[in-house]
């Protein structure tokens, strides 16, 4: 069975040494440091990594069905016409995005200077399945 750390009262979802120590203390009254954790989790094979994301709405039978009954099709129906099977996404950007983090004194927020100039650009990308990329970049509204 699979716990995350707030089911057991250590807060967040991620797993770190330090919440694996604090539940072994709770479970077992034994002490480790940090290190010892990591130690005894390596020796059991586990590694500390960037978990996937995957959607909480993922219906794992729907992906099964797309990939082993709709894909194979509308690939063979784009095949038989000449066609290419392409994925697509598209992506807006503005220029008053403000991405990161920085340093400022406690309970004074940093306050970062930008022109009420705004802009936007939008991207649209496609890929077919064999790595054939489409790009176009626009500035407007994307409406279909």
């Amino acid at each position: 069975m699979h716990y995350e750390p707030q089911e057991l009262g250590l807060g967040g979802t991620l797993w770190t040494a330090l919440k694996v120590a604090a539940l072994v203390q709770q479970l077992f009254g034994t002490a480790f440091t940090d290190r010892g954790i990591r130690k005894i989790l390596g020796r059991w094979g586990l590694t500390f990594q960037l978990p996937a994301r995957r959607a909480s709405e993922a219906d794992p039978g729907v992906q099964r069905e797309w990939i082993e009954q709709t894909y194979p099709a509308l690939r063979e129906q784009a095949r038989t016409r000449g066609e290419q099977v392409m994925f697509a996404d598209q992506v807006g950007v503005r220029s008053a995005h403000l991405a990161g983090r920085t340093w400022g004194l406690r309970g004074k927020t940093p306050t970062m200077t930008r022109t009420g100039n705004r802009f936007s650009v939008n991207a649209m990308s496609a890929i077919s399945p064999i790595g054939k990329l489409y790009l176009a970049v626009f500035e407007g509204s994307f409406t279909a």
